[in-house]
């Protein structure tokens, strides 16, 4: 893909949504500034942070755009970010991530390779072990030691790059996303025109991710509203509907796990409270692009893997003498 400057070398835009993790924004900053490909500018789109954030950024980084939202907006501030870049590409990242200083370089002879290609996504490393991140099971040891390109149905958004004409193309993220499932409402309406989303486990990005989540409650509930608005958006209705007891399923065993019925209760009453404007926005993807989508199973591997993890845990736990 050639870049505007004429040269075929793409501008790249860093977008990092924030909130009060001021610290873990810093090192993530600095590694973006290691990098050895040039990035043309750095955003951080700030969610109300309470924590000394803007005045961090405005004496140790004085370069970075900072954009503070007067509340939290959570993902929709990759949509502030993005529209507000003047890159080609979009470089999106949490803020606990930490990128190698070659990822983006490496990324950006991917983008090169296939004009097709819409996103690549790295590979992400916790932050302390050293382990790939991959709760999906998608990729083999031997994979995720490959320097190939993988195609997938969707991304992690963590070390992400992003065409910004394809976002423009898909008209980015819709309103009703709050954090998860952001990936796959991208992934499906690129996959529907024809663009690739491709893994990339060369690139590698260390994320400070722990392996319990953080707010299982909160993650339930955004993942419950999230997913089944996804379904309903996208999928043909038949597929939709029998997916959406999949979701069922593991939603229900995720609050038995975590003991969260109330945000159990609460995400399917808000689901169904948000489905007609859901609905009003319908654009269902043609049953090649489902195929894609469901080329590597999502649903199945969270309730086979989760289950198992738990019960690993359960046998794992030392026994009070």
């Amino acid at each position: 893909m050639a870049g505007k400057d004429g040269i075929g070398r793409p501008r790249v835009s860093a977008v990092i949504p924030n909130w009060n993790r001021k610290n873990d924004l810093r090192e993530a900053l600095e590694a973006i500034k290691a990098q050895t490909y040039p990035i043309e500018e750095i955003i951080v789109v700030d969610n109300n942070s309470s924590d000394g954030t803007r005045e961090m950024i405005e004496e140790e980084f004085p370069e970075v755009l900072f954009i503070q939202s007067p509340h939290n907006i959570v993902i929709q501030a990759l949509n502030i970010g993005a529209k507000t870049a003047k890159g080609d590409i979009i470089l999106h990242q949490d803020n606990d991530g930490v990128l190698n200083p070659d990822a983006v370089e490496k990324m950006i002879k991917v983008f090169a390779s296939d004009p097709s290609i819409a996103v690549v996504h790295s590979k992400n490393l916790y932050y302390d072990t050293g382990e790939p991140f991959d709760p999906l099971r998608w990729f083999t040891p031997e994979q995720q030691q490959s320097d190939r390109v993988i195609d997938v149905p969707t991304f992690h958004g963590n070390g992400a790059m992003i065409r910004r004409d394809v976002l423009e193309e898909i008209d980015y993220i819709e309103p009703e996303i709050a954090l998860y499932q952001f990936e796959r409402n991208i992934s499906a309406k690129a996959i529907d025109r024809g663009y690739r989303i491709v893994y990339y486990p060369a690139s590698v990005i260390r994320h400070k991710i722990s392996r319990e989540s953080r707010n299982p409650g909160h993650r339930l509930y955004i993942t419950m509203t999230g997913g089944w608005w996804y379904l309903a958006r996208f999928y043909p209705a038949g597929v939709a509907i029998r997916k959406a007891f999949t979701y069922l399923m593991f939603f229900l065993l995720y609050s038995i796990k975590h003991n969260t019925f109330k945000d159990f209760y609460r995400g399917m009453r808000d689901a169904l409270l948000g489905l007609p404007e859901v609905l009003r926005g319908r654009c269902p993807v043609s049953d090649e692009t489902v195929k894609i989508l469901e080329s590597k199973p999502y649903e199945s591997s969270m309730i086979f893997y989760g289950s198992l993890d738990t019960i690993k845990k359960w046998f794992s736990k030392p026994t009070k003498g």
